[in-house]
C-alpha cells in the first residue's frame, strides 16, 4: 500500500494554505496613472498611420491631394516621406515631437512650406490574460477597459481559479516591474473598485489551493502509481 512521506504531507498542506500575502492595490494611484497615461501626447510606435500633407511645394502639382502622404511607422521607427533626403525616425517620439521634426525636415528642403501631420490609425495595443482562463492571449486594448472586461473577453475563468488572488503584472517606461493583486471576489461584491488597466498589463489568475494540491497529487503520487485510478485528477479537468 501506498503511504506518502512526512514530507509530501508538508507540501501538500503547503499547497492546500497556499496564499499570497501581497497587499491589495492602491485603487486611487492606478486611477491617478491612468488618467496621466490618457492625458499625454501620444508617443508614435512601429505600425502606427500618419497622413502627412505639405503644400507650396515647388514643383507640385494642381491637385491637392498629391500632397498629402499616408506612411506607416516601420518596425524600426522611421517614416519616409517624399522629397527628404533620408527617413525620419520618430518612433518613441509623442505626436508633438514628430510633427515639430517633420516640419523642420522640410524647411531644410523648401522655403515657407505648409505642413500638417495627424495619426489615422494606431498600431493596436494589447494586454495579455494567462493562467486559469479558458481562452488565455493577448486582448486588443480599448481606453477604458478593466481587468474584469479584459478575463470576459478571454473567456472567464475556470472553476480552479483564485478569485482573491488575480495579478496584474506591468511593466513602467523606464522598464520597472510592477506587481499588484486584485480580489475578484470583492469586485464582484463592490466593495473594492475594479482595475484600469494599461496598454502592456499582463493579467495573471492563479489556481486556488486545492487545485494546486490535486495538480501536486496527480503530479507526484497518481502518475507514479502502478495502476490507474478511476476519475479525472483534482484541479486537470479543462
Amino acid at each position: 500500500m501506498f503511504r506518502p512521506s512526512r514530507s509530501s504531507l508538508v507540501v501538500l498542506a503547503l499547497a492546500l494554505g497556499a496564499c499570497s500575502a501581497a497587499p491589495p492595490f492602491d485603487a486611487r494611484a492606478v486611477a491617478t496613472e491612468w488618467v496621466a497615461y490618457m492625458q499625454r501626447d501620444y508617443v508614435l510606435r512601429p505600425l502606427d498611420r500618419l497622413s502627412v500633407r505639405v503644400d507650396q511645394l515647388a514643383g507640385s502639382s494642381g491637385d491637392a491631394r498629391d500632397n498629402v502622404q499616408e506612411v506607416i511607422v516601420s518596425p524600426t521607427g522611421t517614416v519616409d516621406l517624399r522629397r527628404l533626403p533620408g527617413p525620419l525616425q520618430v518612433g518613441g517620439k509623442s505626436m508633438s515631437a514628430a510633427r515639430t521634426m517633420i516640419i523642420e525636415a522640410y524647411k531644410q528642403e523648401f522655403s515657407e512650406p505648409r505642413i500638417s501631420v495627424s495619426l489615422t490609425e494606431a498600431a493596436v495595443q494589447s494586454v495579455y490574460v494567462c493562467g486559469e482562463v479558458r481562452a488565455a492571449g493577448a486582448i486588443p486594448f480599448q481606453p477604458g477597459m478593466t481587468m474584469t472586461q479584459a478575463i470576459a473577453a478571454a473567456g472567464s475563468f475556470h472553476y480552479t481559479v483564485n478569485h482573491d488572488h488575480i495579478r496584474i503584472i506591468r511593466i513602467s517606461p523606464d522598464g520597472t516591474q510592477r506587481n499588484f493583486q486584485v480580489n475578484m471576489e470583492a469586485v464582484f461584491r463592490g466593495e473594492q473598485p475594479d482595475f484600469l488597466l494599461l496598454p502592456g498589463d499582463v493579467i495573471y489568475c492563479e489556481t486556488s489551493g486545492i487545485a494546486d494540491a490535486g495538480n501536486w497529487v496527480d503530479l507526484w503520487i497518481r502518475r507514479l502509481l502502478p495502476f490507474q485510478l478511476g476519475g479525472p485528477a483534482l484541479g486537470t479537468i479543462r
